[in-house]
């Protein structure tokens, strides 16, 4: 067969989703992650969105299904973006939270492409795994050579080695997940716990148990504080004697009693003002204010 014979032998064209068509696309999928695998670096496969057409819809869903399988048998990472873009029904969805949580327009006008938000949350999908493979990553980045290498090379045996004037390079920067060392350290980051507070506290709002002693612990009793309350009653107090309690008795009614006195007192009559009223001189100026 010619050239062109054998590659239509192998690669088509046939209908989708027919087998020849899988079998043909599957050999595309694994070439190219070869391809990716022999520079040496991670390899990260996202998957298709749902759309909003019901057949381009299944078709990537039927796409995304090859996707996972081929990157499983490379060992590759695949990212599943699908339930990012779908509603509580599974079906497409033009809005949606973003990737801080807030109500955006992640899909644009044709139900294909994506708005700003919707980018920005496929790239949140993607850093998350690469967070995570830098963080598993205990090989350095880059080993630069020292400047000098030339020379040392020259050196005479019965000189003391110079130590290099550079180290490996480490991406110190990166989200470091889980664990306490820095990146290409010796221990393996410790896996994170599940915490039963983070879903008491932001899935079923219940509130924390404030510490014991702080200002908004209302407790009460109080915790930390030994109270008795098998305390004994008070003594009862005890008798007067009668002539005491007759004489407690009089003045008590005498307390009681008005003082008529002092309601039969008429109030002070205040001197009303006449005509003999005298206006005020001066001495020094007589005749003045006449």
């Amino acid at each position: 067969m010619t050239p062109e014979q054998a590659r239509q032998a192998s690669y088509g064209p046939w209908e989708f989703h027919t087998e020849k068509w899988e079998i043909a696309y599957i050999k595309r999928v694994d070439a190219t992650i070869s391809a990716l695998k022999s520079a040496g670096v991670p390899v990260i496969w996202v998957g298709l969105p749902s759309q909003r057409n019901t057949k381009p819809s299944a078709d990537s869903a039927y796409l995304n299904e090859i996707y996972r399988s081929r990157a499983d048998k490379a060992g590759i990472t695949y990212v599943d973006i699908w339930d990012g873009f779908v509603d509580e029904s599974g079906h497409y969805s033009p809005q949606g939270p973003d990737y801080e949580g807030q109500i955006r327009r992640l899909r644009s006008d044709d139900g294909v492409y994506f708005t700003k938000f919707g980018a920005r949350k496929i790239a949140h999908y993607v850093q998350r795994e690469i967070d995570r493979l830098l963080v598993n990553r205990a090989a350095p980045v880059a080993l630069p050579a020292p400047a000098d290498a030339g020379t040392a090379a020259n050196a005479k045996p019965s000189n003391p080695a110079q130590r290099p004037a550079v180290g490996p390079a480490l991406p110190l920067t990166a989200a470091n997940f889980g664990s306490d060392e820095l990146v290409g350290g010796g221990r393996q980051p410790r896996s994170a716990g599940f915490d039963g507070t983070v879903t008491r506290v932001l899935t079923r709002g219940e509130p924390v148990a404030p510490p014991t002693g702080r200002a908004d612990d209302f407790s009460w009793p109080p915790r930390g504080v030994n109270i008795d309350t098998n305390l004994p009653e008070a003594p009862p107090a005890p008798a007067l004697p009668a002539s005491d309690a007759a004489d407690k008795q009089a003045g008590s009614k005498q307390q009681q009693r008005p003082d008529t006195q002092a309601a039969a007192r008429a109030p002070a009559q205040r001197r009303p003002y006449g005509g003999g009223f005298q206006p005020f001189r001066f001495p020094f100026f007589p005749g003045l204010f006449r």
